[in-house]
């Protein structure tokens, strides 16, 4: 197996050239737009702007993929959060960690270029989860809340945008998407008391094209859900993970957080538009379409975190979504019903408000559904989700905003780390009714989920195992350890000159990975001998 490691000290420049330039002309707008079909590549974070995390090929399947082997590492030097899912074109494997981007090999490994990105401003989170890739162009949000263009053949700056301020709180955590000439991103820091909002930016220009704020003022819609206006200003309402777009109508899916602070929802009065909701706009103009809000007036952090999939089942166009709460929603596109709620978990006392005194419920804030949402296999008409069932406190306390300094007004005392149960689980696409669960006493399982066309269902667990169950029955029909590097990050498949191959995201410390020992974050990727 081949393996590489990179060390950037703090003195580099910001790109690092480690070979020859690449020439990188695409993804064209029509593979964008074929990106959830494609066996050649996987370019977004959740593949393509469905984000069903599915891929026709089948080269590697269940009667085989107790074979696999380990074809290569990448080592990128560094811990913290690493939740990205490796995302391929053109044999190349993009993806970043905290300020970093990485190219490298998706073949052998090979660095082929590291761009760092110096931060003039602090920052309160670092975690980043990935990229879009269009026409030659690779781009990200930064933890300093900057939108950055990179050349994708050589990782030189092509330009910056300042979109927030994160010296209060803002940061950009999300991997954008891209479509038609504009770049979609929204911020996040809610916990710190910021105010969410979405942006278009024009892809050549980095320009701002529209903005959309998740908090509502004045006549906006959405703006009598809170009641006490002042509240308004730290209302929260982040956009974590990634995005979904509709291209029959260019409608854009956005699930939006928790409103701040967090644990105090008599400070904010009212349901809280456009917190815990997946929100649609219209992509051109960021004009509101319609919404979803899963839990109104939020008081223990149970975000809609993770992007909803969409789907077509029964002749019906659906949306489904996965949330901190423990909750699969599902919701019929045709008539805006919703259409199923099941858990996933144990879930308790969730409707009881939080007190001094303290609360207990199931899941804590750790827990349920994080940044990785459903996979959707077409063929069987099936949805497969990670959740982790983990209970613990919640208690109501100070609300005091200090800036740069968490607004929870409370606290939440988990459980034990060896209580939580993580699963992996396959739920019938048209009804939500369970149909098979993968369980792990003592282990969390968070990172993405992703299915094939080979009857498989790839994932991985916080202990380091990369495993691939049977998607009709959930049995373990593969497993490796990464050096127990804790896996949050998703896994991606695609196929080189008639090979197929998997890339595993491992090694990520970020919030939920209490307890656990991290060697370091890489990339590993496996195929058949």
């Amino acid at each position: 197996m081949k393996k590489g490691t990179l060390q950037l000290g703090l003195g580099l420049c910001a790109a690092l050239s480690l070979g020859s330039a690449l020439a990188v002309t695409g993804p064209s707008q029509d593979q964008l737009n074929n990106a959830d079909n494609a066996t050649d590549s996987w370019l977004m974070y959740n593949k393509g702007y469905k984000a069903q995390r599915y891929s026709p090929l089948d080269q590697i399947n269940s009667g085989n993929v107790a074979q696999l082997k380990q074809v290569c590492t990448y080592e990128t030097g560094d811990d913290g959060g690493f939740q990205v899912t490796p995302q391929m074109y053109n044999g190349v494997l993009f993806f970043t960690q905290a300020n970093r981007t990485f190219a490298i090999d998706a073949r052998t490994c090979k660095a082929l270029w590291v761009n760092k990105y110096m931060m003039d401003t602090s920052s309160v989170l670092t975690t980043n989860r990935g990229v879009a890739i269009a026409d030659g162009v690779i781009y990200r949000g930064t933890p300093n809340a900057h939108l950055i263009a990179l050349d994708a053949g050589t990782g030189k700056l092509l330009w910056d945008t300042k979109v927030d301020d994160s010296t209060v709180g803002y940061f950009l955590s999300s991997a954008p998407i891209y479509s038609n000439g504009k770049v979609f991103i929204g911020d996040a820091g809610a916990d710190w008391g910021i105010k969410g909002k979405m942006y278009a930016f024009d892809a050549k220009t980095g320009n701002k094209a529209w903005q959309f704020d998740m908090i509502p003022t004045g006549s906006e819609f959405g703006a009598d859900t809170w009641k006490r206006s002042e509240s308004t200003v730290t209302g929260g309402g982040s956009m974590w993970t990634s995005y979904t777009l509709d291209t029959d109508t260019n409608q854009l899916y956005i699930s939006v957080g928790n409103p701040a602070p967090d644990f105090a929802a008599q400070y904010r009065p009212g349901d809280n538009l456009f917190t815990n909701t997946v929100t649609v706009l219209n992509a051109d103009t960021g004009k509101y379409n319609h919404h979803y809000q899963q839990i109104p007036n939020d008081d223990k952090d149970y975000d809609t975190s993770a992007a909803p999939v969409l789907y077509t089942v029964d002749g019906q166009k659906r949306m489904a979504v996965a949330t901190k709460a423990g909750w699969l929603f599902g919701y019929n596109e045709d008539d805006k019903s919703q259409v199923f709620k099941q858990a996933m978990i144990k879930v308790d006392n969730q409707e009881k408000p939080t007190t001094r005194e303290g609360q207990r419920i199931c899941p804590n804030y750790s827990a349920g559904s994080q940044w990785s949402g459903p996979s959707y296999n077409p063929d069987m008409k099936v949805l497969f989700n990670n959740a982790v069932d983990w209970c613990g406190v919640v208690k109501l306390g100070e609300v005091r905003l200090i800036k740069g300094q968490l607004f929870f007004g409370g606290s939440m005392q988990l459980d034990p780390a060896n209580k939580a149960i993580g699963s992996t689980v396959a739920y019938d696409a048209a009804t939500g009714k369970p149909m098979w669960r993968y369980d792990l006493q003592g282990v969390r399982i968070v990172g993405g989920v992703t299915s094939t066309g080979g009857n498989l269902v790839l994932s991985g667990d916080m202990d380091g195992n990369f495993y691939a169950l049977d998607a009709k029955t959930g049995k373990m029909l593969f497993k490796d350890n990464i050096d127990k590097a804790p896996i949050g990050g998703g896994v991606s498949t695609f196929d080189i000159s008639g090979k197929q191959y998997m890339a595993v995201a491992a090694g990520n410390t970020s919030k939920g990975t209490a307890g656990v020992k991290n060697p370091g974050a890489r990339i590993v990727v496996y195929s058949l001998p």
